[in-house]
């Protein structure tokens, strides 16, 4: 880069550099889209948004970086993709209503169908989620990692 030499000696380069952060509003479409999820559907986004921001700073924490460089921006949605999968594949895509079933009397014996239990996960990304896919993505963070001193 060419450098400016000013009266008092001081040396500054001519240009700056600009460091553009990534926009959640994209890393969202891209999520919505690896999940196979309509982008005009915002059902779900404040539930996407809080795996995006979790996932947002378990990278910024492993790279050691203010702000998510932009070569990380498919890496990020995939983690972010990956963890919603892995926790809220239930409230994401919710199973069809079951069958009714009747009550069944053979003899004296009478049996009652039991409704089924769903088990769905907290509203938000668990640690264990985020941190299972800090490691399966680790090889891809590291090549941002800067060293911390």
């Amino acid at each position: 880069m060419p450098l400016k030499v000013h009266r008092v000696g001081m040396i500054r380069p001519l240009k700056a550099v600009l460091v553009m952060a990534i926009n959640k509003a994209d890393i969202r479409v891209l999520v919505k889209r690896r999940l196979g999820l309509a982008i005009e559907n915002e059902t779900h986004d404040d539930l996407i948004g809080l795996y995006i921001d979790a996932v947002e700073e378990g990278i910024r924490n492993f790279i050691h970086d203010r702000e998510v460089p932009d070569g990380l921006k498919q890496t990020w949605a995939a983690m972010a993709a990956s963890a919603l999968f892995t926790e809220q594949l239930a409230v994401l895509f919710p199973p069809p209503d079951p069958v009714e079933a009747f009550e069944t009397q053979i003899g004296d014996t009478t049996v009652k169908p039991i409704k089924p239990v769903i088990n769905t996960a907290p509203p938000g990304p668990s640690l264990a989620a985020i941190e299972s896919v800090m490691f399966d993505y680790k090889s891809s963070l590291i090549a941002y990692r800067k060293m911390r001193w």
